[in-house]
């Protein structure tokens, strides 16, 4: 709109020049073989075409304005069918399971298991289940969703916006992702296909943490202990909804 404006105004400038140079030119006696009639012709065409060249500027800045706006809108709806889905009964079940399996495994969290003395099994994986370098199914399928937001946020940037995903599920993907940092490493480093998307979305998410906190001098990107097994007492709480359905 702003480059519009300039080559309207410039154009409209020369208009004027034309338009008065002329009549000048004739009046000082100085031989000039163009007609004034055609010289302000052409400063209305001039003037015409600059200020058709602003108002098609404008109207494409707010369509680029209405755009912004649906994306954000679009975004913000795909946010809420994502969280809707990870308070699903089936999610809090997974969800559910991947506390109890972590309390069970963790040396650091066994005091959480005596702590919660849950007996329900509510997890659709908890027969059976074998771990898969130190991680259960349930984990497995967290970390599955987390990295498919990360595909959506980096390869995808228009379909959800890393604010809003940071907004909705950022507690959970980084503290699931500190607590399971060391297993994630090693499926990795056997397994290069798996999950390329998490480890770039936990360091973005991060990032916009540490810049909503840049004013607080006690903040730090590492979760404590106690934040560790907060965040799961809080976690195992909210997951056992599941277990009602």
């Amino acid at each position: 709109m702003y480059l519009g404006g300039l080559g309207s105004v410039l154009l409209i400038s020369l208009a004027i020049v034309v338009a008065l140079v002329t009549p000048m030119a004739h009046m000082l006696g100085v031989e000039e073989k163009s007609d004034p009639g055609v010289a302000l012709a052409t400063a209305g065409l001039a003037i015409f075409t600059g200020l058709l060249f602003f108002a098609r500027a404008v109207a494409a800045t707010i369509a680029g304005q209405e755009i912004v706006t649906s994306t954000d809108v679009n975004s913000a709806t795909l946010a809420l069918q994502m969280d809707n889905r990870f308070v699903s009964d089936r999610a809090l079940r997974i969800r559910h399971g991947a506390v109890s399996f972590l309390t069970e495994t963790k040396k650091e969290l066994k005091e959480l298991k005596t702590e919660f003395n849950c007996q329900d099994n509510i997890s659709p994986y908890s027969i059976g289940h074998i771990p898969w370098h130190g991680l259960n199914s349930d984990l497995i399928d967290l970390l599955n969703y987390f990295d498919w937001i990360g595909y959506l946020a980096i390869e995808k940037p228009s379909t959800i916006d890393k604010d809003v995903i940071y907004q909705k599920f950022g507690p959970w993907i980084i503290n699931y992702y500190q607590i399971c940092e060391d297993e994630i490493e090693m499926i990795q480093s056997k397994s290069y296909a798996r999950w390329p998307y998490l480890k770039p979305l936990y360091g973005e998410l991060l990032e916009i943490e540490r810049l909503r906190n840049i004013d607080r001098a006690d903040y730090s990107a590492k979760r404590t202990p106690e934040q560790i097994k907060d965040f799961l007492r809080r976690e195992h709480v909210r997951s056992h909804r599941g277990s009602n359905s």
